[in-house]
């Protein structure tokens, strides 16, 4: 596999109250045959990041043709899983709807934070409004899980919604601040809403160089499953994973495969992660972040071949 980057997309001015900085998570989808609608996740002065987007031109994803100018979901209600902060994992269609799954943030006690995995939703006609599906999560805390059960893929096949995403229960002191760990975990429904936590993992960190593998976007190309993940490197260098399925449950990593990495300088040589790729006609496109969790924008690249 090889990509061609292309350059950032989109880095904040600072002039919103609520999206002074970063553009954590982008996660796109094709609103039509000439715009690709990217959320990010846009922190304010305090770091607590809220969903924004970012519109650019499908046949040239460099040319941004509009930004959001409020929130398309935003903080939960005071003790709620998602009342400290909320960045985008996946946005998907579903019968003239659309369902924007995210993660939420809610700070604890003896460990920092938590993350689970909500949903807002919108209709077809009025794609900036979404509302949540109510104040709980959709992929709510397990066994597995107790930290962490977010970052969520929805893919509809016969009626079976499947999703993939992070899970975690432990941390581990990375130069003196607490870090979750987590792995790649796989399960189904029968509806958009609520996901069971009857679940099966697809493969864990290499502990030896992983502190985590973060929020899997899947997609499906000639029958087959393609999976692009965070990896968080124990030296906090973030890049991007890949692995490939047939069955969407039996996964072969093949990270050495990605086909793109650092720059030697710029914008994005410390980190390269939260990948989310999409299809326009013939092409595809990898949008990602860069330095410092998205400080310094997201932006593209594009597929050169397999």
């Amino acid at each position: 596999m090889k990509w061609e980057k292309l350059g950032i997309v989109y880095k904040p001015d600072g002039k919103s109250d609520w999206w002074k900085t970063h553009c954590m998570a982008p996660t796109s989808i094709l609103l039509n045959e000439n715009t690709i609608r990217v959320f990010v996740g846009g922190w304010d002065d305090k770091k607590i990041s809220r969903i924004g987007y970012v519109d650019v031109n499908a046949n040239n994803p460099l040319e941004v043709l509009s930004v959001s100018n409020n929130p398309v979901v935003d903080l939960g209600i005071p003790g709620t899983f998602d009342d400290n902060g909320v960045f985008p994992g996946h946005v998907s269609k579903f019968d003239n709807k659309y369902f924007l799954y995210y993660t939420g943030f809610q700070l604890q006690t003896n460990i920092p934070f938590t993350n689970f995995g909500g949903v807002s939703v919108a209709e077809e006609v009025e794609p900036e409004k979404f509302l949540k599906f109510g104040h709980v999560p959709v992929l709510d805390r397990s066994n597995n899980g107790i930290c962490v059960r977010a970052g969520q893929t929805v893919i509809k096949e016969n009626n079976i919604y499947k999703t993939w995403y992070s899970v975690g229960k432990d941390w581990e002191n990375v130069g003196g601040k607490l870090r979750q760990t987590y792995d790649i975990y796989y399960t189904e429904s029968d509806n958009p809403y609520d996901f069971p936590k009857k679940e099966s993992l697809c493969f864990v960190r290499n502990k030896n160089i992983e502190h985590g593998l973060g929020r899997p976007h899947v997609i499906k190309v000639d029958g087959e499953y393609k999976i692009f993940y965070t990896r968080r490197i124990l030296d906090m260098k973030y890049t991007i994973g890949y692995a490939v399925s047939k069955d969407g449950k039996n996964w072969l990593r093949k990270d050495d495969e990605i086909g793109i990495k650092h720059s030697e300088d710029g914008w994005d040589s410390q980190m390269v992660y939260f990948p989310s790729v999409i299809q326009v006609k013939n092409e595809f496109y990898l949008f990602y972040t860069g330095n410092n969790f998205g400080e310094t924008g997201f932006g593209v690249a594009r597929l050169i071949n397999w």
